[in-house]
């Protein structure tokens, strides 16, 4: 090698430059996509960025280094404790209709009641409810259902501790005895996704393991969530349509699964 650059070519460190500049606003690209639609496979990836699925690969391992998602087989999904949205965004989306699912709760939350409240702003506005209930326990990993309820109604609070995940309010809890110390009357919990089988998902791993320890130690199960979460898709199951007593949704459930038997097994209600 002569170690000349040949006439018209750029140094070669410019060129190592642009390259690194390419892969930071490709990684870039790739994370937002990941975090859009909660999972991306290597294949989908390499044919929207023109490249090779081995590029792809060492994008996803240079992501997942960095904490920023996590890499399965043939893809990648959301890193837990990164949102999918920040609260801002979602606190923004559809609040007449979320407090009007919230409404729907008010006949199910018994004064003296023991309740558990997932995550999600869905429940914002679940103080103005249960300030027509007394002497109800709220036990939540929700900080925003924790702080309002506290300061708003005479409901005792317990919140889950763990990490607060970033730019939310939620509680990404820790493992230990305070999953078994309620009995509830009732679990009201929230979906990122309805998929037409009838599962119930999220997208954050550390979300889904306390909603699934509580929910056997719950006498009626409630899932509250709006229409645009019928149909969507997220990596993580919650649990099956067949294990919720009551579905509160703004729109029509009918035709929104493969089974429509599976409507037949629970009670919906409609606040359209």
């Amino acid at each position: 090698m002569s170690g000349r650059i040949a006439p018209g070519s750029p140094p070669a460190s410019d060129t190592a430059l642009r390259a690194t500049g390419r892969a930071g606003d490709r990684r870039h690209a790739i994370l937002e996509a990941v975090r859009a639609n909660g999972a991306a496979s290597v294949a989908e990836l390499a044919i929207r960025f023109g490249v090779t699925h081995q590029t792809i690969r060492r994008d996803l391992r240079t992501l997942e280094t960095q904490g920023m998602l996590q890499k399965g087989f043939g893809g990648a999904f959301a890193s837990p404790g990164v949102a999918h949205h920040t609260r801002d965004q979602r606190h923004a989306i559809r609040v007449a209709a979320k407090r009007q699912l919230v409404a729907a709760l008010e006949e199910f939350l018994m004064p003296g009641a023991t309740i558990f409240v997932g995550l999600g702003t869905t429940f914002d506005s679940l103080h103005e409810v249960l300030g027509r209930r007394p002497g109800v326990l709220i036990a939540t990993p929700n900080l925003e259902v924790a702080h309002s309820c506290a300061l708003k109604t005479d409901a005792t609070v317990y919140v889950y501790g763990g990490y607060v995940r970033n730019k939310d309010s939620s509680v990404l809890t820790l493992a230990d005895d305070s999953r078994q110390r309620f009995k509830f009357d009732i679990a009201v919990i929230g979906a990122s996704a309805i998929d037409r089988d009838g599962t119930v998902q999220e997208f954050d791993p550390m979300e889904v393991d306390l909603v699934r320890s509580i929910l056997p130690h719950s006498r009626q199960v409630i899932l509250v969530a709006h229409d645009e979460k019928f149909g969507c898709h997220a990596p993580h199951v919650v649990t099956q349509l067949s294990q919720i007593d009551v579905l509160i949704t703004n729109g029509a459930a009918e035709g929104r699964f493969d089974d429509p038997s599976l409507l037949t097994k629970l009670r919906v209600i409609s606040t359209s």
